[in-house]
C-alpha cells in the first residue's frame, strides 16, 4: 500500500504538486527524506509517517517549527483517515489511499536501507578470568 500527499493550496515556488509515500518514511527539506519537499516553511525533517498496529496511517511531528495540523487542528501524533486534510507548514495536503491493487507509480521513491541486507550480531562468549591468588596488600607485608 502506498499514499499520494496532493497539494491542495497554490504554494510559490514549488515544481510538485503531489508526492508518493510508503510508511513508514519522514517528509522534510532535507534530501535523505523519503519525501523531500524545498519549501521555507518545511523543516528538515519535519514528520514521519508510519502505519500503527491496526495498519492505521499515523503522521508523527518531529518537533518541527511550524507544526503539523490535521482537519485544521495542531497535534504531535493523529491517526490520517480518508478526507482529512493534513497541513505540513504552509502545505495543505489531501492524503489520498491508493492498495496494492493499483498500478503503483513509476517514479515512487522507496524506503531507505535494505532489511534483508542486515545481519545478525555476533554473539561473544567470554571466558571466565582464572582465579589468581590474591597477594597480600603493600601495607600488610610492611607489617610482617
Amino acid at each position: 500500500m502506498y499514499y499520494q500527499l496532493i497539494l491542495q493550496n497554490h504554494v510559490d515556488d514549488l515544481e510538485k504538486s503531489s508526492w508518493t509515500l510508503i510508511p513508514p518514511g519522514v517528509v522534510g527539506r532535507d534530501s535523505n527524506c523519503q519525501v523531500c519537499i524545498e519549501h521555507p516553511s518545511i523543516s528538515r525533517q519535519h514528520c514521519q509517517f508510519s502505519l500503527n498496529g491496526e495498519g492505521t496511517l499515523v503522521v508523527k511531528d518531529l518537533e518541527s517549527m511550524n507544526g503539523i495540523y490535521v482537519d485544521d487542528k495542531r497535534v504531535k501524533h493523529a491517526p490520517l483517515m480518508p478526507g482529512q486534510v493534513l497541513q505540513i507548514g504552509s502545505l495543505r495536503l489531501h492524503v489520498e489511499f491508493s492498495t496494492g491493487g493499483d498500478a503503483m507509480p513509476k517514479a515512487i521513491s522507496k524506503p531507505k536501507g535494505d532489511v534483508i541486507a542486515t545481519q545478525p550480531m555476533k554473539a561473544v562468549h567470554l571466558e571466565p578470568k582464572p582465579q589468581v591468588p590474591l597477594e597480600k596488600p603493600w601495607w600488610r607485608r610492611l607489617f610482617e
